[in-house]
């Protein structure tokens, strides 16, 4: 990167900041900013990536200035972060000269780029910061920004550019203290002291608080998200003792008082494993270090000072960058400083946690005009092929970039279009069943028609019991329960199933005989009552007829109707 000018770009969890820093007479200016912001959401992870994607280009079309090479941080979620101590090397080594990162990273090495630097020696022994990262999370991030205009010379974890801020914006400060960087995903715990410093990511982060919210109200964790910004912002119109206000504020207090757990465990984890001395105060920034009570309720559980960290306290902020809301926006903006620190402190960034392709290219932009002062005549020779090949590598970086950014929404459409498919399947076999019951209760309604006109015309006699008796279902797969009643069970080799009964029962009036049992007209009217019965397209036959003369003048009787299995009711 040029040493007059840095365009930086922090990648948070739930937001992207850009910026381009320069430096006038040994302070830290910051010219141009830019800023958007993206879900958190835990449920959506697939889709990060793609929507990080869009606001490198969004940022970069709001700041056209945020474009060339640039230093990147990555939010302390998707690196490990681990402190290692090494045995004095051998004469003539450095101190990483016999070093095995496969013993301490959790990953094979072809598939992780990482880093180290040494934060503390004490007695020969070298305390060693080591970080790595995924190739398969960084590349696809490095091409996003290629394909925003951005050329990533320099990753960083967060936890170092806080580090850099920090001493940045508060040189004077020799006592031990801590530092909360507090995200959407992830809390950064940074632990200084005179020139050393030790590093911890917390999985314990403002969606945390969204989450509880949520829970308690039952909503999305958008309206979660929405409801905890406007409530802790103080731009809520929720009156005082609303519900959903006091859901707010216990979930803010209960995440105030873990976080004051964590902070002294490690604390604690921290000076045991150091020697070093109790921290003097806690700084906290980051969008979750905005909770109103946070510092006030941190100092009563820690018992030391806590305050807000204002990465830019030494920093410049000019007219455009005002305009930008640079300084609204300071509490997030601890990481971007970090990155600029290098063009005031006279430290220079390695690659860091840049994949060795991007690496490599960057080494070779980097070396241009060391080949161009070596002279003309080699100059003129190698100048073309290193253009075309450096093309050659910017192109295929930029087309990598953008085929990933056209594919990460429509791998996010596929998904939800396969979801739709499976929920249209769910709903037309739903519409099935509703279809079988709605052709069986028309059946219904005509066999009950055709009853009543069979009554009718036998006249005086009514139905006192309708009972309908199905076979048993057969165990089988719960399409085969929707088939149609009395329809041919599967898996029975074809053979006849069981048909339907109905029985019925009930009475005739012998209104000629009322003082006396019924005579042979009423019973010849109940036999040619079942034989009509028997005629009807629902009825296969008529079994066990029963009559009885319950008292004068009344005929009962009852008998089953076999369903003719081709209309099932």
């Amino acid at each position: 990167m040029r040493a007059h000018r840095i365009v930086a770009v922090d990648i948070g969890a739930a937001h992207l900041a850009g910026g381009v820093f320069a430096a006038r007479k040994g302070r830290l200016v910051l010219e141009h900013f830019a800023f958007e912001s993206h879900h958190s959401d835990p449920a959506r992870e697939g889709s990060w990536l793609g929507e990080v994607a869009e606001s490198l280009v969004a940022a970069t079309a709001q700041q056209p200035r945020l474009r060339g090479p640039c230093a990147l941080a990555v939010p302390g979620h998707l690196v490990l972060t681990k402190s290692v101590r090494l045995h004095p090397p051998l004469s003539g080594q450095r101190p990483l000269g016999a070093f095995d990162p496969s013993t301490e990273i959790p990953h094979p090495l072809a598939e992780v780029v990482w880093d180290s630097t040494v934060v503390a020696e004490e007695d020969g022994e070298f305390e060693v910061l080591l970080s790595a990262i995924k190739l398969d999370v960084i590349e696809p991030l490095c091409a996003a920004a290629a394909a925003a205009g951005l050329l990533v010379e320099c990753v960083l974890p967060s936890g170092c550019s806080l580090r850099q801020a920090f001493i940045h914006s508060h040189p004077d400060i020799q006592d031990a203290v801590m530092v909360a960087n507090i995200g959407a995903r992830s809390t950064n715990l940074l632990f200084l002291e005179r020139g050393r410093f030790s590093h911890r990511t917390v999985p314990l982060a403002g969606n945390d608080v969204t989450g509880q919210i949520a829970g308690e109200l039952q909503i999305d964790f958008a309206a979660a998200e929405l409801l905890k910004v406007q409530v802790l912002s103080g731009q809520s119109d929720l009156p005082v003792g609303s519900p959903m206000r006091l859901a707010v504020q216990r979930a803010a207090a209960d995440f105030a008082a873990r976080l004051q757990l964590e902070v002294t465990r490690s604390a604690i984890h921290h000076r045991r494993q150091s020697g070093a001395g109790p921290a003097a105060a806690l700084f906290l920034a980051g969008g979750g270090s905005l909770i109103e009570d946070l510092p006030e309720q941190l100092t009563a559980g820690l018992g030391l000072r806590v305050e807000r960290f204002r990465p830019l306290r030494q920093v410049e902020v000019l007219s455009a960058a005002r305009a930008a809301d640079a300084r609204n926006m300071e509490s997030v903006l601890a990481d971007l400083v970090g990155l600029a620190t290098p063009l005031v402190s006279g430290e220079r960034y390695t690659a860091g946690l840049l994949p060795p392709v991007l690496a490599k290219a960057a080494a070779r932009r980097k070396r241009q005009p060391i080949f161009l002062k070596s002279g003309i005549a080699l100059a003129v020779a190698l100048i073309p092929p290193l253009v075309h090949f450096d093309s050659l590598v910017a192109n295929r970086v930029a087309e990598v970039a953008r085929l990933e950014a056209e594919i990460a929404p429509r791998r996010i459409r596929a998904d939800r279009n396969a979801e739709n498919l499976r929920k249209v399947a769910e709903t037309m076999d739903q519409l099935d069943t509703l279809r079988v019951a709605e052709e069986a209760r028309g059946i219904w309604i005509e066999f009950l028609v055709e009853l009543q006109g069979r009554l009718n015309a036998v006249e005086d006699v009514w139905i006192e019991r309708l009972q309908v008796i199905r076979p048993p279902a057969p165990a089988t797969e719960f399409g085969q329960l929707l088939q149609p009643a009395g329809g041919a069970a599967a898996g029975t080799g074809g053979s006849e199933a069981e048909p339907i009964k109905i029985v019925l029962s009930g009475r005739l009036l012998d209104v000629a005989n009322p003082q006396s049992r019924v005579s042979e007209e009423a019973v010849e009217r109940v036999k040619r009552l079942l034989a009509s019965f028997a005629e009807s397209r629902f009825v296969l036959r008529v079994e066990n007829e029963r009559f009885e003369h319950p008292r004068d003048g009344v005929l009962g009787f009852d008998f089953t109707l076999l369903v003719n299995p081709e209309r099932p009711l």
